[in-house]
């Protein structure tokens, strides 16, 4: 087991063999970096708490990383680089018996040292075997109130690396660990938990590495309604098939979750839309508005002990909204979206807030959001040791002073 506050010793010594990398991949899992960064020209690195480390002792040849990639994926990986495929995929490597490391993996061309017209860069995430509970993850009762309607969208969004994915994995546990027992089919891209590996599990759930073991999106969509599910789960919707998807899913009945590459909950049905041809997009933006129940916002940001927290923004769809949304002009959704989450859900300054409040969040970190975002009309007033108190303004004051 490798100590937490060291630097893992990497043997990366020539010739570089595939045993060797899957040793260096389980030192590495196991000193809980995020991402393991493998490129030509360059000595192997980590993104470990936000700070990139070097943990090899050596630049690597193009033919070493090509070699590991082939070894990975399959022998012509490396040669379909170059016609400008990029490839994902996920990775296992089984430490024992019982003990399996796995790793989501894209491998991109690249411009290669010198100038090289050829190079290869390879970026590996850390995943869990099975998600962790959204009691681990810290997620407020009032918003796990929201995530389970009895039938349309929730969607989760975020940058890359935001820990949407997890988020999304946590709520799906729940399910398949609900006393009654549902079933759920998820159709991903590539497949990263084994949610068959959740202990207590009561539900039944399948899942589908689309374009390997399916066609594309829009054939799951019609293999999904053939399988009589509860709940469907659509890795990330970024493209038009697999929102078109989604909506038509949750038009029949069905619970249907997804993730999306957005930066607030205000911009995700446009964002969304956007994807379609002009035609089609207020069409689009019409079914998403119709069938999305709960828009999730996150972010993780770095934390005062070195670690990272989540920080969130939700909105809980109700009907009014929707007639107000139908009312709105294409152009103005995001303006009008970002004034519900404002008004009736809880904007992500409000979790800055309650985090800073709390000591987690440093005040660099605070200053940085409140010039971006602006405050919620609350102030907030630190010691030096960040450790405080809140002092509300007189209205609010007085309102909590009457309950």
């Amino acid at each position: 087991m490798v100590q937490k506050d060291s630097i893992p010793l990497i043997n990366d010594e020539h010739p570089f063999t595939l045993e060797k990398w899957n040793d260096a991949l389980i030192q590495l899992y196991e000193w809980g970096v995020d991402d393991i960064l493998f490129q030509d020209g360059e000595a192997l690195a980590v993104q470990r708490k936000g700070r990139i480390v070097t943990v090899g002792t050596r630049p690597m040849d193009l033919e070493t990383v090509e070699f590991v990639l082939n070894g990975m994926y399959k022998n012509s990986a490396a040669a379909t680089l170059q016609k400008g495929e990029d490839h994902n995929f996920t990775y296992p490597v089984r430490k024992d018996r019982t003990t399996t490391y796995r790793f989501r993996v894209n491998a991109t061309a690249s411009m290669g040292m010198y100038s090289s017209p050829v190079g290869v860069d390879i970026t590996m995430r850390t995943i869990a075997q099975v998600p962790p509970t959204m009691v681990e993850l810290k997620v407020p009762q009032e918003l796990i109130d929201l995530l389970f309607p009895r039938t349309g969208i929730v969607i989760v969004g975020g940058a890359t690396g935001s820990g949407k994915t997890t988020l999304l994995g946590s709520v799906i546990r729940e399910i398949l660990t609900d006393p009654v027992g549902r079933r759920a089919l998820t159709y991903e891209s590539p497949i990263e938990f084994d949610y068959r590996a959740i202990p207590n599990r009561t539900g039944r759930i399948a899942q589908s590495d689309v374009y390997i073991m399916l066609r594309d999106y829009s054939h799951a969509t019609a293999n999904s309604l053939r399988r009589h599910p509860n709940d469907i789960i659509l890795g990330e919707a970024r493209d038009a098939e697999t929102i078109e998807g989604a909506v038509h899913n949750a038009e029949t009945g069905h619970r249907v979750y997804t993730t999306v590459h957005v930066n607030s909950v205000g911009e995700m049905l446009s964002r969304m839309a956007g994807v379609f041809p002009q035609g089609e997009r207020s069409r689009a933006l019409s079914g998403l508005i119709g069938s999305a129940r709960t828009l999730i916002y996150q972010e993780l940001v770095p934390t005062v002990d070195g670690g990272r927290t989540a920080i969130r923004e939700y909105l809980s769809l109700d009907d009014q909204m929707r007639r107000t949304l139908y009312a709105t002009d294409e152009s103005r959704v995001t303006k009008v979206m970002t004034d519900l989450v404002d008004r009736y859900g809880r904007p992500l300054m409000r979790d800055v807030e309650d985090r800073y409040r709390e000591g987690v969040l440093s005040k660099a970190t605070f200053e940085r959001y409140q010039a971006e975002l602006g405050g919620t009309g609350t102030e907030i007033v630190m010691s030096d040791s960040e450790q405080g108190e809140v002092l509300f303004g007189s209205e609010v004051a007085d309102e909590a002073a009457s309950c």
